[in-house]
């Protein structure tokens, strides 16, 4: 018999944990654009919160000229009649002019031509025809920057990179915390511990057969270099973590690479409890004064290149247990 799934990301707790913001609004629509395997309790939280408070955060979008976003808003009625005047004012002062041009169109068609704004009707448990998806969504239509849901229990994931007919995606929280590996010794990234579970049981329990269909393998040799072909010398990997080099690349900035932790995260860290933001690993190995250093990235979003102890031990508890935070690849065909 095989042991229960854990709940790595309870949608409820997590969306609760947020404060008002840009990434809670973004949160909410997505999941509900997305809304394969979601339980009728948390379609209707993000259904409630869009029409109730999400408007606190409309500010820190427009500040964001996260245009792609507005249509939603006003689709899950976060922009409506009542409040559009003061986002429009909001917009001309912040000097976001594509945004103030929407808001002004969208706010004349909420008043003369209500019929013909794109609203989403409301959902009502035990009332509503829950059409929930039983197929992926249209993962070609994906953009950078987008969150997409993926696994069993779903989670969100964000679009790195899309290209070649894949897109590279990562979880967008610490979901997890783990040694990088079992034994106090000096180890490559495809003999690791966490390399294994992330490829044998996280891959195998926690992604749908549909999902697990969609994942793209990769191959990374001894150095960490990873390859979209097999090459000599090279092992099959599902999930992996990035590398430093991909860090920097696809998060440039060291306050894109701050990484919030889930409840269940939380948990796990046992020299340390961070309340809000976790160190994740990187794949990269490095030398430290023993030889036996893996690179990570810190709670601050700084890369830690010279790395740290792969298991702690009676020598050092530091680095016993750090963010796991998986990227992979996904077909878009």
């Amino acid at each position: 018999m095989s042991k229960p799934l854990i709940d790595y990301y309870n949608e409820k707790i997590e969306f609760n944990r947020l404060p008002d913001c840009a990434e809670k609004v973004q949160l909410a629509v997505s999941r509900l654009e997305n809304p394969y395997n979601i339980s009728d309790e948390d379609r209707l939280m993000y259904q409630d919160y869009l029409g109730k408070d999400a408007a606190k955060a409309v500010p820190e979008l427009i500040d964001k000229n996260a245009l792609r976003t507005f249509p939603l808003l006003v689709k899950y009625r976060t922009i409506k009649k009542g409040n559009v005047a003061k986002m429009v004012e909001y917009a001309q002062t912040a000097r976001k002019m594509d945004i103030l041009s929407y808001l002004l169109n969208v706010g004349n068609d909420l008043r003369f031509h209500p019929k013909d704004v794109d609203i989403a009707p409301k959902f009502t448990p035990g009332k509503s025809d829950n059409n929930i998806p039983q197929q992926l969504p249209d993962y070609d239509s994906l953009r950078v920057g987008d969150i997409v849901w993926l696994g069993v229990k779903p989670m969100p994931w964000v679009v790195l990179e899309k290209k070649d007919g894949k897109a590279l995606v990562i979880s967008k929280y610490v979901f997890d915390c783990q040694a990088y590996h079992n034994i106090f010794y000096k180890v490559k990234w495809n003999d690791t511990s966490v390399c294994k579970w992330l490829n044998g049981e996280y891959a195998d329990r926690y992604f749908t057969e549909l999902e697990k269909e969609k994942i793209h393998p990769v191959y990374i040799d001894k150095d960490a270099t990873l390859f979209m072909e097999e090459k000599e010398g090279t092992v099959k990997n599902r999930l992996f973590f990035l590398s430093i080099e991909e860090a920097a690349k696809y998060f440039k900035t060291e306050q894109d690479r701050t990484v919030r932790i889930t409840a269940f995260g939380k948990r796990k860290i046992m020299w340390a409890t961070f309340d809000v933001y976790a160190h994740w690993w990187l794949r990269s190995m490095t030398q430290d004064v023993l030889g036996k250093g893996a690179t990570f990235v810190r709670l601050d979003g700084a890369i830690q290149t010279h790395g740290g102890y792969i298991l702690s031990n009676s020598y050092d508890e530091f680095y016993d247990h750090f963010g796991v935070r998986p990227a992979m690849y996904i077909k878009l065909d």
